[in-house]
Order: structure tokens, then sequence, then C-alpha cells
């Protein structure tokens, strides 16, 4: 199967990438060059445009192997964000990752330890997180908490360092908090644990969406105590 791809830079300096699964399942990070059995470089044209320079590479891909071409996230600048938008998957866990590449979670686990070390570190963080909340309870959730644009009155009362508190049958089990005013780092309390946070620009301040593990039958809101 022939196709074309480019390593053009997307706005905001978001990397492109081009992965190529083989028939067995294996991950390859194509480089700009020709992998024996998996993809060959029939032709290339570069194109000289200042920061936005970049080669256009036409291939020709061995049968059976599956191209998954996306960049990095918009909001995170991240590898698992970006797979995320491309596949219309979640890719909060690694298995998540997993499914949405279309491999077996080893071969997942063994491509991103050494393409992309820091995106392995923070799915590692998420499955300790997800243990820990499981060690506490026989069964857990995951929660989206959405929030942002607020009114001027909101913002005046302090809607951006408002806590996202989170009950189970009327009680609180835990809490989240901006780390000093960041919704895009933020951090957890009590028996909560947070799977992936983003905080998009928009109206008055943005938005931010978060993804919360939790005791099964827990709520969420975000809110002034």
């Amino acid at each position: 199967m022939d196709m074309e791809w480019s390593n053009r830079i997307g706005h905001r300096g978001r990397k492109p990438w081009l992965l190529l699964i083989d028939r067995q399942g294996t991950i390859h990070h194509f480089e700009g060059a020709s992998v024996p059995g998996v993809v060959a470089v029939v032709g290339s044209d570069y194109t000289k445009e200042g920061k936005w320079s970049h080669t256009t590479y036409r291939l020709e891909l061995a049968p059976g192997v599956r191209a998954i071409a996306g960049r990095n996230g918009w909001e995170t600048d991240r590898f698992t964000e970006g797979l995320a938008s491309i596949t219309h998957q979640p890719c909060d866990t690694w298995i998540q990752v997993a499914d949405a590449l279309g491999v077996m979670l080893p071969e997942a686990q063994r491509f991103l330890r050494v393409w992309r070390p820091l995106a392995a570190e923070a799915l590692d963080k998420v499955e300790e997180d997800l243990a820990q909340i499981a060690a506490a309870n026989d069964e857990y959730a995951t929660l989206a908490v959405n929030f942002g644009g607020p009114t001027n009155r909101a913002i005046s009362e302090g809607f951006w360092g408002w806590p996202v508190v989170v009950t189970l049958h009327g009680r609180e089990v835990g809490r989240v908090v901006p780390d000093e005013g960041d919704w895009s780092n933020p951090v957890a309390s009590g028996n909560v644990r947070v799977l992936a946070a983003v905080h998009g620009r928009g109206y008055h301040g943005g938005y931010v969406s978060l993804s919360l593990a939790a005791p099964e039958g827990a709520e969420a809101r975000h809110g002034g105590d």
C-alpha cells in the first residue's frame, strides 16, 4: 500500500509522528528511512518554509502494515493526547493506549519506554494511583469533571481557586485543587486520583477537563466550599 506523509510541525510547535505496526503487532517509529520488511521510502520532496520547512515522503507499506499518523496533543503537547485525538479513544491508561494502537499491552509498554519514556512514566504513575484506589476500595470508577467560562462575578469570588470535591453518599472522600492556581497540574487528596488534566484556552480563563479515579458511586463537583 502506498501513502504520503509529511513531517511538517503543527501549530504551537507540535511534533508530528508516524507509527507503523507490522503483522506481528510490533510498533515501528518512522524516522525518514526505509525499514526492511515494513516500509520502503520510494521518494521524498523537501519544502523550505523557515520554521515550517518539512519533507514529504512517498512510502510503500508492506502487506498488513498499519499506519497511525498524528501530532502531539493541542493542549498538553503530549503523545497520549494526540493519540486520543486521532483515534477518538481515551488514552489515559496503559490498557487504553494499547487498545488505541491496536497492539498487545506488553508491546505498547516496550515501545513507549524506548520512544517516549516520559509518556511511559506518566502512564506508570496512573497505574500506581489506580492501584492505591483499588487497595482502599473493592471497586473504583472514572469520573469526568468539566468547568470553565465563568462569569465576572464568579471570577471575583475565586472561581479558579475553587476545589473539585468528591463525595460518596453525601460524605467527602477527597478533593482536587490547582497547584498554585495551575489547573493543568492539579493536586489530589483523600481517596481520589487524577488520571488526566487539561486546561484549555477560552473565554474568561478557558476551561478545565479532568479525569478522576474515585470510589464506585462517588460524585464530583467544582465549586466553593
